[in-house]
This record gives structure tokens, C-alpha cells and sequence, in this order.
């Protein structure tokens, strides 16, 4: 069993009894492997969940932290700069960028999600599939395995959210399309 850590972002309000629910659950399931950091507005819950994979950590985490009466608005997607995908990879910032630049590599490297002039932000997800496809750097694969699970549960909670907004009518056949 493997340790997976991520985040999940909690629409608010948090009150102190929805996080005593989450911290009697936790106690009762295996002990308590998550940290609130919440108020009114809503926050993160920070987990370090043993699992077989991390699919299972993140669904089990969901379903505790909606079991303690709490709404579970997403999570947060691991997103690096140039200088995270070095250290990560444990090679030179110039290396990523060379990557990045296509000059060394496949070529074929994953476009930025938040394009900046000085520190555009990437998927590690995207990036760590990329680096073990290429061979290259060293890729910490239990981070890398969160992230894509962060990613796809990411866009399921979006799916979720908009499948309560649509008429009754529509939603068996975003259903359809999800399944």
C-alpha cells in the first residue's frame, strides 16, 4: 500500500462541527490523515491517504469529507514552472528548458495551462507522462500517478457539478457520454 498526497478544495461554509464529522471519521476509518485548512469561505484539506492506488485515496477522501457534510468544489490540480519540473525531474532548469523549447527531447512537450511572460504554469500530470514516455529525468511515479488521478477526478467533479445544473431531460445523455 502506498501513500498518495493531494489536496481538496472545500466550498464553504466550514464550520468547526463539519470539520469534527471529518475528524471522527477519519479516526473511526484508519486514523487521521488529513489536515483542514477552511472557514466560511471554504478552503483545502490536505491528505496523505494509503491506498493501493491513488484513484482509491481520492475517492475515499471524497466520500469522507462529503460524509462529514462538507462540498467537495474540486481539486487542486498540481501545476509547476519551469524551475518545479527541473527539481522534480532532478536535472538542470536549463535541461527543462530545452525540453520545453523542443531542442532536446521527442519533442512534443505539453503546452503550458497558465501561459505567463516569466513563469508559465504546466500539468504535472501532462509533464511526468511526457518525461516517462521520453526516458528522460526521474520521475517520482507515485506524484506522477496522483496528478493524472487529480486530473481525470478533476474534470469528473466538473462533469458532476454541471449534470445538477442541467434539466433532468439532458442529463442521461451527458451520462451517456461520460460513461
Amino acid at each position: 500500500m502506498n501513500v498518495y498526497w493531494f489536496d481538496l478544495e472545500v466550498a464553504g461554509p466550514v464550520t468547526d462541527a463539519h470539520i469534527e464529522s471529518l475528524g471522527a471519521l477519519l479516526t473511526a476509518r484508519e486514523g487521521i490523515d488529513a489536515t483542514v485548512q477552511a472557514d466560511r469561505r471554504g478552503g483545502t484539506i490536505m491528505f496523505s491517504r494509503p491506498a493501493d492506488d491513488a484513484v482509491q485515496a481520492i475517492v475515499s477522501a471524497i466520500d469522507d469529507v462529503e460524509s462529514a457534510g462538507m462540498v467537495v468544489a474540486g481539486i487542486a490540480e498540481d501545476r509547476v514552472t519551469i524551475d518545479d519540473i527541473a527539481e522534480r525531474a532532478g536535472v538542470t532548469t536549463a535541461s527543462a528548458r530545452y525540453w520545453i523549447a523542443g531542442e532536446r527531447g521527442p519533442g512534443g512537450f505539453p503546452e503550458p495551462k497558465v501561459e505567463r511572460p516569466r513563469a508559465s504554469l504546466y500539468s504535472w500530470a501532462e509533464v511526468s507522462a511526457w518525461l516517462t514516455a521520453a526516458k528522460l529525468g526521474e520521475v517520482d511515479h507515485l506524484a506522477a500517478e496522483t496528478a493524472r488521478a487529480c486530473a481525470l477526478i478533476e474534470a469528473v467533479l466538473i462533469v458532476r457539478r454541471g449534470l445538477r445544473e442541467l434539466p433532468k431531460h439532458d442529463r442521461p445523455l451527458i451520462a451517456r457520454l461520460v460513461a
